[in-house]
C-alpha cells in the first residue's frame, strides 16, 4: 500500500511563499548570496560568542573550534543541520535514518543518543527537556543562518549542566545589522527523492528602533524505501509481512468485515502495519522582535519519524510514527550601563515532549516461521510532557584595557515525567488511562486472532508522575589580555535538587607567537546531569536509576594555528578522562578516556578561471582513541570491569581468566581512528559555482555491548562523495545536489546496545539493529529566492 500523507500543508505553505514573493518589492540588501567564502584572515578574526560567553576573535577563542558559514551552507547545498555534522571533524555519526535524525558521538564519546553535546540557538539552550538529547535533524531552517559556532571540548565553567562534549550554536542574522530601513523575503523550495518535499523561508526588516527576524522551515519526505537502503537481513518486507510473528497485528480477523479478505492489518496515520513506511514530517520556527534593548523571540520544532531500520523488522514495525518537540518563549534585555559595565537578562518558559505509537513482537523463541513462533505483541501509545521556567543574567566589566570580568547567575525550575506514559504496554508500565484491572489488556500472543487496542494516554500528566526539580547556578570568569598573552580562568558553582553541587574551573593561556602563528593550552572540566530516560523513564526490558550520579569530564588541551597566504592551519592535541559513566542501561560505569588530534585546515587560491572568484575548500582529519575501564562478555551476557558494582558477585560466580574488577582498558567500539572530510569549491563564472566534498571514515571496531563485537566483526571504511551545483540569475538561484555520487554501499554503528547480531535465519538477538544500513545515491533540486 502507498503511504499517504498530509500535502495540503506543504502546498498551501508553498503557495503562501509565491504570493509573498510576488507581491513584494525587490531589495538590494546588504546580505548577498555570499557564495563566495570570507578570506582566511578574515575567518580568524571572525567575532564568535560560544567559548566565553563573551564576544572574541577565534582566534583569541580559549578553544578548538569550526566556523561553518552562510556561504558554506550555499556552497555545499545543506538543507538541514543534519546534513553539516556529518562533515564535522571529532563527530562520529550514525545517521538512523528512521526517528531522531543523526546520532554523534563527539570527541570518542559514544552515547545511546547526541547527549552530550549542548545545542544553542542564539546562545539558549534547545536540547530536549527529558533526552537532554541535542536533536540534529530537519527541524531548523538555514535560510537565515548567519554562521554555525561548533566548539570541541567541555565548557562547564561557563555553561553549567551538560556542556559536556562540546557545544553547536546557531546563529541567526540580524535585520538590524543587514536591512538598515528595509524589509525582506527570501525562499528556499527543495524537491527530491523519496517524494521529499520542504520549505525554507525567512521575513525580516528594521526601522528605527523595532527590527524583526522571522524563519520558518517545513519537511516532509517518504524517506528511503527498503530498496533504497544497503542489503540488512533484519530490514525486511517479508519479516514485517511474516503472519507467524505478527498474527494479529496485520491480520485482526475481528476487522474482517472492514478490510479485504486478504489482509486486515492495523495502521497509524494511513500507513497500514505488515510492511515497510517510513514518512518523515518536521517543521521548525526561529522568531524575535526587537525594540530598543528588548527582544522577545521563539524557538520552536516538532518532528514526527518512522522508525525506519533503525530496529529489527521481527521485533518493530516502522511504520508507527513517533514525535519530539520543543517551544520556548523568551524575553531579553541587554542594557550597557556605561562604557564599562553590561548586563544581559533572559527570561524563557520551555516545553518539550516526545512520544507516539510503538508497535512490538517480542521473540519468545529463535523461530521465524511455523509454530514454533513465539511473539508477545503490543500496540501502544507513549507520552512525556516536561516544562521549566529560566531566569539568567550576565555581566561583563571592562575592568581595563588588559582585564575583562565576566560572570554570570541562573535559576531554572523543571517540571519532568518520571516514568514513561505508556498504555497498551505490559501491566508493569506507567498508563495514565489505565486501571489495576486493564493493566496489560493490550498484550496478545502472535497465535491470537485479536489484539486489543487500549486507549491512548490522557492529554494531561498526572501529578504522581511528575518530578519538580531546581537548579542554581554561578559562575565567574577573568580574561587578562598582556603583550602577546592572553589568559582565562573562571569557575562556577551548580546545585542541583537531586544529585547536589558541582564545582566546574577552567584555565587557558594563549601566546602570540606572531601575526600569523598562536599557540593555545587549554583546561576544561564539565558534568552531565543524568537524563529523566534514565533517571525515571525504565520500562518492561529497560532499568531506570534515581539514585545515577552526574558524569565528570577533564579535558587537556594543545592547539597551535598558523595562517599561510593560501592556508590557515589548525591543529589540536588532547585528551580527556571521564568519570561515573553512564551507558545505555541506567547505570554509572566506571570511567573513559580518549587521546586524540584533530586538524581543521582551510584553504583559499586564486582561480585558473579569468573573473571567477577563488578557489577554496577546507581539509579535515581526526584520529580518536578512546578505552573503557568496563567491558562486555558476551558468554556471560554481563558487562564487567572496574566501575561495575556487581563484579565482585560475578567473580564469585564464575570461573574467569581475568579479574572482572580490573580495569579493562580497553577499546570502546564505534569510534572510527582515522576520519578525512575534505571539500573543494570552483566558481566556474560569476553565476555558477561546482562544489564537491568527500568524506572517507576507516574501519572500526564495533561497540562493546554489539553483538557482532563477539565475532571481532568491524564495520568497513567507506568512502562518499557529495556534488552540488549553483546557478545564480538574481533574485533566483537553483541548486542540484547530488548525495553518495558514486552509490557507495555502506553501514553506520547501530545504536543503543546494537544488539540485534547477523543471523539472518533466526530471530534477531537484540532491540536494536547492530548495523544501520545507509542510502544509496539520491538527489535535491533548490530553488531560491530573495525579495
Amino acid at each position: 500500500m502507498t503511504p499517504k500523507h498530509p500535502r495540503k500543508n506543504l502546498t498551501a505553505l508553498l503557495l503562501s511563499a509565491a504570493v509573498l514573493v510576488h507581491s513584494g518589492s525587490y531589495a538590494q540588501s546588504d546580505e548577498p548570496y555570499q557564495l563566495q567564502d570570507i578570506s582566511l584572515e578574515d575567518l580568524l578574526n571572525i567575532t564568535i560568542s560560544s567559548a566565553s560567553g563573551i564576544e572574541e576573535t577565534l582566534r583569541d577563542a580559549p578553544a578548538a573550534m569550526v566556523i561553518i558559514t552562510s556561504a558554506n551552507i550555499k556552497q555545499r547545498g545543506y538543507t538541514s543541520i543534519d546534513e553539516i555534522i556529518l562533515d564535522l571533524p571529532g563527530f562520529d555519526s550514525t545517521v538512523t535514518n528512521g526517528n531522531g535524525g543523526v546520532i554523534t558521538y563527539q570527541r570518542g564519546y559514544r552515547t545511546p543518543l547526541t547527549q552530550r553535546t549542548l545545542m544553542l540557538v542564539n546562545g539558549i539552550v534547545d536540547n530536549h527537556l527529558w533526552y537532554h538529547e541535542a536533536t540534529l535533524s530537519k527541524n531548523y531552517p538555514l535560510s537565515n543562518i548567519e554562521r554555525i559556532e561548533v566548539l570541541y571540548g567541555p565548557v562547564g565553567a561557563v555553561y553549567g549542566p551538560n556542556a559536556f562534549l562540546g557545544i553547536i550554536n546557531l546563529i541567526t542574522l540580524d535585520a538590524k545589522g543587514t536591512h538598515q530601513n528595509d524589509d525582506f523575503f527570501k525562499v528556499n523550495i527543495q524537491t527530491g527523492s523519496y517524494d521529499t518535499q520542504s520549505v525554507d523561508l525567512t521575513a525580516g526588516g528594521n526601522s528605527d528602533h523595532f527590527t524583526y527576524n522571522v524563519s520558518a522551515k517545513y519537511y516532509l519526505s517518504d524517506e528511503a524505501g527498503i530498496d533504497d537502503l544497503s542489503p540488512w537481513g533484519f530490514v525486511s518486507n517479508e519479516l514485517l509481512s511474516n503472519r507467524d510473528i505478527w498474527g494479529p497485528v496485520i491480520y485482526d480477523t475481528a476487522l474482517a468485515n472492514n478490510c479485504p479478505a486478504d489482509a486486515c492489518p492495523h495502521s497509524a496515520n494511513n500507513n497500514d502495519f505488515g510492511s515497510y513506511h517510513d514518512p518523515q514530517r518536521e517543521w521548525g520556527i526561529l522568531a524575535d522582535v526587537s525594540f530598543k534593548d528588548f527582544t522577545l523571540g521563539v524557538i520552536t520544532w516538532d518532528m514526527r519519524h518512522g522508525w525506519g531500520p533503525q530496529y529489527p523488522h521481527d521485533r518493530a514495525q516502522p511504520g508507527a510514527e513517533w514525535y519530539r518537540n520543543s517551544e520556548q518563549y523568551y524575553l531579553r534585555h541587554k542594557v550597557d550601563f556605561n562604557d564599562q559595565l553590561q548586563i544581559k537578562t533572559l527570561v524563557l518558559s520551555r516545553t518539550s515532549g516526545n512520544g507516539g505509537y510503538w508497535v512490538e513482537a517480542f521473540p519468545g523463541s529463535n523461530a521465524l516461521s511455523g509454530p514454533d513462533v513465539v511473539s508477545l505483541l503490543t500496540i501502544s501509545d507513549w507520552r512525556t510532557t516536561n516544562k521549566s521556567w529560566l531566569f539568567k543574567q550576565d555581566y561583563e566589566f571592562g575592568y581595563s584595557d588588559i582585564l575583562i570580568i565576566s560572570g554570570g547567575i541562573k535559576l531554572e525550575d523543571k517540571e519532568l515525567t518520571k516514568a514513561y506514559d505508556a498504555c497498551g504496554y505490559y501491566a508493569e508500565a506507567f498508563c495514565s488511562s489505565g486501571t489495576p484491572e486493564t493493566a496489560g489488556d493490550g498484550v496478545a500472543l502472535n497465535t491470537d486472532s485479536t489484539i486489543n487496542i487500549q486507549p491512548d494516554t490522557l492529554s494531561k500528566m498526572p501529578d504522581e508522575n511528575l518530578a519538580n526539580l531546581t537548579d542554581r547556578g554561578a559562575y565567574v570568569q577573568a580574561i587578562w589580555s598582556i603583550d602577546d598573552w592572553r589568559v582565562n580562568a573562571g569557575i562556577r558553582y551548580d546545585r542541583n535538587s537531586l544529585y547536589g553541587s558541582t564545582v566546574n574551573p577552567r584555565a587557558s593561556a594563549i601566546y602570540y607567537l606572531s601575526d600569523k602563528s598562536t599557540i593555545k593550552l587549554l583546561y576544561g572540566t564539565a558534568f552531565q546531569e543524568p537524563a529523566p530516560i534514565q533517571l525515571w523513564g525504565g520500562w518492561s526490558g529497560r532499568a531506570a536509576n534515581p539514585n545515577l550520579k552526574p558524569e565528570k569530564a577533564k579535558n587537556l588541551e594543545l592547539i597551535y594555528m598558523y595562517q599561510q597566504d593560501n592556508w590557515l592551519h589548525d591543529l589540536s592535541l588532547f585528551t580527556a578522562r571521564y568519570d561515573n559513566v553512564i551507558k545505555e542501561e541506567a547505570e554509572n560505569a566506571g570511567k573513559r578516556s580518549t587521546l586524540g588530534l584533530e586538524y581543521r585546515g582551510k584553504f583559499q587560491f586564486d582561480n585558473f578561471i579569468e573573473g571567477s572568484g577563488n578557489i577554496t575548500g577546507h581539509l579535515y582529519y581526526t584520529y580518536t582513541k578512546s578505552k573503557s575501564s568496563v567491558s562486555y562478555d558476551h558468554e556471560l551476557d554481563l558487562w564487567v570491569g572496574e566501575g561495575i558494582e556487581n563484579c565482585h558477585e560475578i567473580a564469585a560466580s564464575n570461573t574467569l581468566s581475568y579479574d572482572p574488577c580490573s580495569d579493562m582498558n580497553i577499546d570502546l567500539g564505534d569510534i572510527s581512528p582515522h576520519k578525512i572530510n575534505a571539500s573543494i569549491n570552483v566558481p566556474i563564472a560569476e553565476s555558477l559555482n561546482v562544489n564537491v566534498k568527500a568524506n572517507w571514515v576507516a574501519s572500526k571496531r564495533l561497540y562493546l555491548r554489539n553483538t557482532l563485537r563477539a565475532k571481532n566483526r568491524k564495520n568497513d571504511q567507506y568512502l562518499t562523495v557529495d556534488a552540488n551545483i549553483t546557478y545564480r540569475f538574481e533574485p533566483f538561484q537553483i541548486g542540484l545536489k547530488v548525495k553518495n555520487l558514486f552509490d557507495e554501499s555502506y553501514y553506520h554503528s547501530g545504536a543503543e546496545a546494537a544488539a540485534s547480531g547477523d543471523d539472518f535465519e533466526q530471530r534477531s538477538q537484540g532491540w536494536a539493529n547492530s548495523l544501520i544500513p545507509q542510502t544509496g545515491r539520491n538527489f535535491m533540486v533548490t530553488l531560491s529566492m530573495r525579495f
